[in-house]
């Protein structure tokens, strides 16, 4: 019987040993092991933290002819998905642009060329994180249809002759540019050489 409660003596002693000694050494262990925890900050957070990453320079200064910005430094920061401006818009009429550019004069390819840099350059805040960049899908797809009018105009659109007027339209879906009519309208109203353009399209849209 002195034996049998000698040794529980022992196990109960041991077992208090082993306590004090995990409670002694585990505050020293515990940082090493919440290292390898997962973050609990969501990704989209971080993709949009302007210090997490260095822009690319594709980000910073967009390529002539090349449509990888919207895939590479919007989508990737936002995630709008295929259906956002980024894919759905942005991307799409690009590479339309791109494949569909033979229809156009070359004046009209001079024209389109100068476009598609706009419209992303128009971007780059939002691409990078900027302080003043957008931090929506809904926010981003907003100011990016704000800015086609002026690239579309300040790119000679409205110098163009009716026959490339009629090959953007069929290029660009006539409805995607009365997305934000009113900054369309607003526009090409603004300039006299464009207002047989604006007939064009207020004809198409009625």
């Amino acid at each position: 019987m002195r034996r049998y409660w000698s040794l529980t003596k022992q196990i109960f002693i041991s077992t208090v040993a082993l306590a004090l000694i995990a409670i002694i050494l585990l505050p020293r262990f515990l940082p090493k092991f919440q290292l390898h925890q997962p973050s609990t900050t969501p990704l989209s957070a971080l993709q949009r933290d302007p210090a997490s990453t260095t822009p690319a320079e594709e980000c910073l200064h967009p390529p002539p002819d090349s449509c990888t910005f919207y895939a590479d430094c919007l989508e990737s920061r936002y995630h709008c998905g295929p259906d956002g401006y980024p894919l759905g818009y942005g991307q799409k009429y690009c590479l339309k642009f791109q494949t569909q550019r033979t229809t156009l004069s070359a004046r009209g390819q001079t024209w389109m060329l100068a476009t598609m840099h706009c419209l992303q350059e128009s971007l780059v805040p939002d691409a990078i994180g900027a302080a003043n960049a957008t931090t929506t899908c809904a926010a981003l797809e907003h100011m990016a249809f704000a800015t086609h009018a002026g690239c579309y105009v300040d790119s000679g659109l409205c110098q163009l002759p009716p026959s490339d007027w009629l090959a953007v339209l069929e290029i660009v879906d006539i409805k995607t540019l009365f997305d934000s009519w009113d900054a369309t309208k607003a526009t090409l109203i603004a300039g006299t050489d464009c207002l047989e353009f604006f007939a064009l399209l207020l004809g198409r849209r009625v």
